[in-house]
C-alpha cells in the first residue's frame, strides 16, 4: 500500500462520546469520568493495512458553542466521523446542522456516522420489565443509572433514537449527497464497532487520494 496522510475530524453535540471514541480507538482505553473537550484534542493513528496516517481532530460540541465556531478547524480535513447519542434523539436531529456546517466550509467529503452508547441501550433492554413501554420508562432509567449533571447540562427528557429513524435519516443523506458514507452503532465503553467506523472513514479517504493521483 502507499503512504498516505490525512486530517480527519470528529464532530457532534456535547457529551455524545467523541473523545471516548477517539481514546478507545487510539489507546484502547475507556474512562467513565467525563471531561468536556475544550478547543481541539489532537491524536495520531496509523491504519497499516491501507497505509494511512491519520491526524484526528476531536472538536468540542457543547450546545452553547454552535458548529460554526469550528470553521477554522475544518480547513484541510478530508473526512469526518460525526457522532450522535443513541440515548438522546435530539443529537440525531442535529446531524443536519453538523453536516451542513462542515460542507459549507470544505465541500463534500466522506462522512461516517457513529450512533454511540450502544452498551447503554443494550443494558436498558435487559432491565426492562417485560415488554412495557411507558412514556417515561427510558427517561427514568437514564436518570437512575446514567445521569450526570455535568455531562448533560439541562437535558429535560431522555428520548432514545430508534433504528428506523436512523435508517431513514441516513437514506435521506445518501440520496442528497451520493458520497462515500456509512453508519455504525458503537460503544466507546466496550469497543464495539469503534475500529470499524474509523477504518471505514480511512478507506474512503485513501480511495479519494488514489483517485486524485490517477486524475492528475
Amino acid at each position: 500500500m502507499g503512504n498516505y496522510t490525512a486530517k480527519v475530524l470528529v464532530l457532534g453535540d456535547g457529551a455524545v462520546g467523541k473523545t471516548s471514541l477517539v481514546r478507545r480507538y487510539v489507546e484502547g482505553e475507556f474512562d467513565e469520568d467525563y471531561i468536556a473537550t475544550v478547543g481541539v484534542n489532537l491524536k495520531q493513528s496509523s491504519i497499516e493495512d491501507i497505509g494511512l496516517n491519520m491526524s484526528i481532530w476531536d472538536l468540542y460540541g457543547q450546545r452553547s458553542l454552535l458548529p460554526g465556531k469550528h470553521s477554522s478547524n475544518y480547513i484541510g480535513a478530508e473526512g469526518a466521523l460525526i457522532v450522535f447519542d443513541l440515548t438522546r434523539k435530539r443529537t440525531l436531529d442535529n446531524l443536519d446542522r453538523w453536516v451542513n456546517d462542515l460542507y459549507e466550509v470544505i465541500g463534500i467529503v466522506p462522512v461516517v456516522f457513529a450512533g454511540n452508547k450502544k452498551d447503554i441501550m443494550m443494558d436498558f433492554q435487559k432491565k426492562k420489565k417485560g415488554n412495557s413501554k411507558t412514556e417515561n420508562e427510558f427517561h427514568d432509567y437514564m436518570i437512575e443509572n446514567h445521569y450526570y449533571k455535568s455531562i448533560y447540562e439541562k437535558e429535560l427528557k431522555f428520548v432514545p433514537t430508534s433504528s428506523s429513524e436512523i435508517k431513514k435519516w441516513f437514506m435521506d443523506f445518501k440520496k442528497k449527497y451520493r458520497k462515500q458514507s456509512a453508519y455504525f452503532f458503537t460503544s466507546a465503553k466496550t469497543g464495539e464497532k469503534v475500529y470499524e467506523a474509523f477504518h471505514k472513514l480511512g478507506e474512503y479517504v485513501v480511495e479519494n487520494q488514489i483517485r486524485y493521483e490517477i486524475d492528475k
